[in-house]
């Protein structure tokens, strides 16, 4: 009875293609602002977060879009730390 318990999975989850299209979108934009970033182009990634910030502030996300989201703060500290 126990090999049929690993079957049976305990947690599911369901993404509408919509989400899933709009963390694509988001990922997409991330990518461009670490890849300045690793240039050493930290006014343009300056821009670049300003423009993803206005681009995707104010909305009301998933929890696991919101943590793809939470990556421009990381992008922003890389940029205040490395441009001083």
């Amino acid at each position: 009875m126990n090999w049929l318990k690993m079957l049976i999975p305990v947690y599911i989850e369901i993404r509408s293609l919509y989400w899933v299209e709009l963390e694509r979108e988001m990922n997409a934009d991330l990518v461009i602002i670490f890849e300045k970033i690793d240039a050493d182009q930290y006014g343009y990634a300056s821009i670049l977060i300003e423009g993803f910030r206005h681009k995707w502030d104010g909305k009301k996300y998933p929890e696991w879009i919101e943590n793809t989201y939470a990556q421009i703060n990381r992008a922003q500290a890389m940029v205040d730390f490395l441009n001083c």
